[in-house]
């Protein structure tokens, strides 16, 4: 049985498309209320990793466990995660307000106006709550896939690449957002290509490289783990 002190384990995971190994043999823990970021060139598999977690992808292989739940579990892993996507599950046939509401309501926790409108403030979209999705920018689309999920109080966040298509301001956000989410206890993952801005918000680092874990270690450690592992790499 899984310690309540870790929010994720995982041993062996490992997942195919078609003859592609997208993740092979992940082993990885992460404690609870910790906040991680999983770094690594484009297409190494932090997008998938993220999905396998999120209960959207199963793994081909392996087992894990999130907030004590085995990944097998796509419902319960489901009500513990919430996942930001790099487009966000929106629906552009709805206003932003409605878009909150719809999720509000698939997640059961039922309709409350007054919270809707005072996530929209928060990420600065009050001036548009009854605008269809489908007009808006790809900043704009960032910031309600944010709001999203300040509707959902679970244990493990997931963002892929929160800071895309966002402005200066923008990004301000996600570090306050980051920042009260471990406040509160949550566990944090960031798969981010904008290492620098990522680093200030997390405790560890796991690295992926061609869908294996090359290595884990604190924020601090990673400049000199990167030059040491790509030296070897060349």
């Amino acid at each position: 049985m899984t310690s309540p002190d870790v929010a994720v384990s995982l041993r062996g995971i490992s997942r195919r498309f078609g003859w592609h190994w997208a993740l092979r043999d992940v082993d990885l823990e992460v404690a609870s209320g910790a906040s991680l970021l999983l770094a690594g060139p484009n297409g190494a598999g932090k997008t998938t990793l993220l999905r396998v977690l999120a209960g959207v992808l199963s793994p081909t292989r392996g087992e894990g466990t999130l907030a004590g739940i085995g990944l097998e579990d796509n419902d319960g892993i489901r009500r513990r995660s919430a996942l930001l996507t790099i487009g966000g599950y929106l629906y552009d046939e709805l206003t932003a307000l409605e878009n909150l509401r719809f999720v509000s309501l698939m997640c059961g926790s039922g309709s409350d106006p007054a919270a809707y409108g005072a996530i929209l403030e928060r990420v600065g979209l009050a001036g548009v709550a009854d605008r269809r999705v489908g007009a808006f920018s790809s900043g704009m689309r960032k910031r309600l896939a944010l709001g999203q999920l300040l509707l959902r109080p679970v244990r493990v966040v997931l963002m892929d690449e929160p800071f895309a298509s966002l402005d200066d301001e923008g990004r301000a956000l996600v570090d306050e957002l980051v920042e009260e989410m471990k406040a509160a206890g949550q566990t944090v993952f960031l798969a981010s290509h904008q290492i620098g801005e990522s680093l200030r918000l997390i405790d560890r680092v796991a690295f992926i490289d061609r869908g294996r874990l090359a290595f884990t270690c604190s924020a601090d450690e990673l400049p000199e783990r990167r030059h040491a592992y790509f030296g070897g790499h060349g």
